[in-house]
Parts: structure tokens; C-alpha cells; sequence
């Protein structure tokens, strides 16, 4: 980590702190204050319109994010919130994206904010990969990162992972089985980590999920859902009781995943709706339709037409773990072997 930005880190730290101490007294001060901070060290003119776009939402007196705040500073651990928020919002969509705007200007390199890893047989060899490939990306400008675990133990060592690389944001995306009692509490000792639960479309109110989300509130766990939409349970999925429920079991954000085949009608009533859920008159949740709010964030951090193309990126170890050179490749290797950056088109996480 260079010295401006770990000494910018630490004065942004100094003041979220402050920040969180003051919403004890005067929240929707406070709040003003942290997006006005944001616009403070935006880059791009992008990034400006993006705080500026907040600072329009703040301003209503009916929005819901006040309501949201208080709800995140009295269920997850500040320390969480405070690594989190400087992860994604200075380290990832701000300092992280500068140096891949200037690395595309200067090598014509595409590369994405953002890597999805899913690794279905977690060994030590792939733990290794994981490693060697954060600490690359961390060094291109990539500070956001979805792993997606396949057993109980897998969390614990992308825990411990993750742990290694304090500046960066990792995100689980796990299935309520994965979520025990130990990995819970292991997660709520990570700071730098979310958990996106997986649900399965309209059974939001399962066994396994409600014991998931209540072991990650008792854990003070910075967390939420994502769930499959199709033509078939879009009615049943996007409803208001059904974000209301997932708010009773302390979700923050709810993610809507299109399926295979899903039509075109369908995605823009779930985008419309997902709009709806954060907007001034909304839920406290923060809802997204997977990939057109991906792209347009990623729109708005990177400049580029050509950036589309790689807003999402999956490395896919399990296609690559069988070839002679997979293990020694080089991250930014592998991505231009991923079909020279073809855009990434799973929405399956």
C-alpha cells in the first residue's frame, strides 16, 4: 500500500468513526456528512454525479435510509461497517478504479473491478491460488472480490484469507447450510467480509434460512440475500412483504439474479422494482437487479465503452485446474486467457 493512499485510508477512517459516534445524536447529519466526504475524493466526474445523485436522495425528509442507517449501526458490528465501507467505497470504487482507468489508458487493458471466485473443491493448491491471485489483482487496482464457498470449512479458511488482505472486500455467497453456528461467529470476527445468503426464489421464509439469518444477526454480521428470477416466480419474488420479511430477519440488501431464459419484460419489472425498493420512497434495503446495476456502477467508476465487457468476471477453477499452467499463470494472465476478456455472462452465484 503506498503512503497517500494508506494515510487518505486512515483519515477517511478517522472520519466515518466520527461519523457513526454522531449518529447517536444527529443520524441524518452524519449521513450528509459521509456522502459529502465520498464526493470529497471522487476522482471522475462519474463518481461525482454518483455522490451528487445521494446527496438529492439524502435530502428528502421521507427517504428510507435513515431508517436503514439506525438499523445497521444497532445489528452489525461497527468495526464491520466502518472496513467494509472504506473497502468498497474508497479502496475498490475509488482509489482501485483510478489505477485501472490508468493502467486501460496506458496498456489498453480492460479489466474488471470486481472477481468472482467459486472454487468447488477448496485444497490447498487452490487456497495458494486464491492468495497469490488477490495479492495481483490488489496491485492492478482490484479490491472487491465474491467467493463462493461449497462447504462449512471452506469459509473458514476464505476467512482467514481474507483477513490477509485488510484493505480489500470480500463477499460471501453461500447457501444457508453453510452458515453453522462456528462459521457464523467466525465471520462476525471478519470485518473486511458481507455474506450474501442464497434463497431459493419465493421460499425466502425457510428453516434453513431463517436459522441462517438469525445466526448472523447474533453474530452482528453485515449480510443480506440473493435470489434466481424467472417469468414464472418474478410475482412472487418481488413484493413488498417479501422485502418486509427479509428486513425482519435483518437483511441489508437483497440481490435479484435473472435465470437462464428469463424475457426481457421480465427483467426490466424487476429492475423497476428493485428501484422502487431503494428509491426515495422505499424500503430500508438496498435491492439491486444483479447485472444492470453492475453495469451501471461499473459504468459510472470506469471510464470506457470497452468496459462492459469485463464487469463481471468468474474465474472458473474448475475449467482451469486440469490444464499443465493453471496454477502458475499470472492472474492478469488468466483473465486475458479467459476468451481474450470475453464479458462474463453468468448471473449464477
Amino acid at each position: 500500500m503506498d503512503l497517500q493512499h494508506r494515510l487518505v485510508r486512515q483519515a477517511i477512517n478517522i472520519a466515518v468513526s466520527k461519523a457513526m459516534d454522531d449518529m447517536k445524536s444527529d443520524a441524518k447529519r452524519s449521513i450528509r456528512n459521509l456522502i459529502d466526504l465520498g464526493l470529497l475524493f471522487s476522482k471522475s466526474e462519474n463518481q461525482k454525479q454518483f455522490f451528487g445523485i445521494a446527496q438529492e436522495v439524502i435530502s428528502n425528509p421521507k427517504n428510507a435510509y435513515h431508517s436503514l442507517t439506525a438499523r445497521v449501526i444497532a445489528d452489525v458490528n461497527n468495526d464491520t461497517i466502518k472496513k467494509v465501507g472504506l473497502n468498497l467505497g474508497y479502496s475498490s470504487l475509488i482509489y482501485g478504479a483510478n489505477k485501472l482507468r490508468k493502467r486501460q489508458e496506458l496498456f489498453d487493458d480492460l479489466l474488471p473491478w470486481l472477481l468472482i471466485f467459486d472454487i468447488s473443491d477448496f485444497s490447498a493448491e487452490s487456497s495458494n491460488q486464491m492468495r497469490r491471485f488477490i495479492a495481483e489483482g490488489r496491485e492492478l487496482g482490484i479490491y472487491s472480490y465474491i467467493v463462493c464457498p461449497h462447504k462449512i470449512k471452506d469459509i473458514i479458511t476464505i476467512c482467514e484469507i481474507a483477513k490477509c488482505f485488510d484493505e480489500c472486500l470480500f463477499v460471501l455467497a453461500a447457501s444457508s447450510e453453510l452458515i453453522s453456528e462456528h462459521s457464523a461467529e467466525v465471520i462476525g470476527d471478519t470485518h473486511n467480509m458481507m455474506v450474501s445468503v442464497k434463497v431459493s426464489g419465493s421460499n425466502l421464509y425457510s428453516k434453513n434460512n431463517e436459522k441462517a439469518f438469525l445466526l448472523l444477526k447474533q453474530n452482528r454480521c453485515l449480510f443480506g440475500f440473493h435470489t434466481g428470477y424467472n417469468d414464472a416466480n418474478m410475482e412472487q419474488v418481488t413484493t413488498l412483504d417479501y422485502i418486509r420479511t427479509a428486513i425482519r430477519h435483518g437483511n441489508i440488501f437483497g440481490i435479484y439474479l435473472p435465470e437462464d431464459g428469463v424475457s426481457d419484460r421480465c427483467k426490466e419489472k424487476v429492475y423497476q422494482f428493485a428501484c422502487d425498493v431503494r428509491g426515495t420512497n422505499g424500503q430500508p434495503l438496498i435491492a439491486f437487479e444483479w447485472l444492470r446495476d453492475m453495469r451501471y456502477i461499473s459504468e459510472k467508476i470506469l471510464t470506457g465503452d470497452g468496459y462492459l465487457k469485463v464487469n463481471l468476471t468468474e474465474i472458473a477453477y474448475d475449467e482451469y485446474k486440469k490444464a499443465k499452467d493453471a496454477l502458475t499463470n499470472s492472474l492478469l494472465e488468466t483473465l486475458k486467457a479467459l476468451e481474450r476478456l470475453r464479458p462474463c455472462t453468468s448471473t449464477q452465484l
